[in-house]
């Protein structure tokens, strides 16, 4: 059976550098022909990889009569490896949130009071999400208009549940008008949450984009081919839409 190696990608090693770790696991103690055979990397690109992967501890070398051995480290080094890459982005995400305060600042004095931004893929959905957050207060109230079961496609649901935690926490008050093909399961999942309220379009009205209404915020988003939210920060906007959303609503059954 062939060993999966995408962990091994995941981990941020390169093609090169997988198959020289593999091959000095399959050969042990080696020099550096055997080793150019048996992972099909040239000898030219062997040394700089060789190198790679001992400052990254994966790799050793000794010397025998003038002769460079290679071996690779234990495999449980790997388990030490990824530690190290937890503790440097732990110490990266400190570094990033003393810069926020001033890349925020920064932003603002360049952004107009009203302006529309297109946010690319489904971490863009989520990013474009998260922006309720930050500006809705206990009390408020947001409306989600239109929803598909298309919105929960890819890696969407988990994430959908763990906001509406945080959202139900934050005490943001939240209506859905979903499509009724979505009824089951997203749209009785939803009425489960605290402070939400859910109805359905009428049978057949399947809408793959979706409204986000909340403060003076629109966003439409979509998760059908291609993911991407489309946010309009716009007084007046939004004040439109909480009209043809209300309207929609009164139009719904729960």
């Amino acid at each position: 059976m062939e060993m999966e190696i995408e962990p091994l990608r995941k981990l941020g090693l390169t093609e090169g550098e997988i198959k020289v770790y593999l091959a000095l696991i399959r050969l042990g103690e080696t020099t550096s022909g055997p080793l150019v055979d048996e992972s099909g990397v040239s000898i030219s690109k062997v040394y700089i990889i060789l190198d790679k992967l001992s400052k990254k501890g994966l790799a050793s070398h000794i010397v025998k009569k003038k002769t460079k051995y290679f071996r690779a480290a234990d495999p449980n080094r790997l388990i030490v490896y990824i530690r190290e890459k937890e503790a440097d982005l732990k110490t990266q995400e400190e570094k990033i949130k003393e810069m926020i305060p001033f890349l925020v600042s920064s932003g603002q004095s360049a952004i107009t009071a009203e302006t529309a931004q297109v946010y690319d893929g489904l971490r863009g959905i989520q990013t474009a999400r998260e922006r309720t957050l930050k500006i809705m207060d206990k009390g408020d109230e947001m409306w989600i208009i239109g929803i598909a079961k298309t919105a929960y496609e890819g890696t969407m649901t988990p994430y959908f549940k763990e906001y509406h935690q945080r959202r139900h926490k934050k005490g943001i008050r939240c209506r859905y008008l979903y499509n009724k093909d979505a009824k089951k399961p997203y749209g009785e999942i939803s009425k489960k949450y605290p402070l939400s309220e859910v109805r359905y379009m009428p049978e057949g009205l399947i809408t793959h984009s979706w409204m986000e209404i909340y403060a003076d915020t629109v966003t439409i988003g979509i998760n059908k081919s291609k993911s991407f939210s489309v946010v309009i920060q716009n007084q007046e906007v939004a004040d439109s839409f909480k009209i043809y959303a209300q309207l929609l609503w009164n139009m719904a059954k729960a």
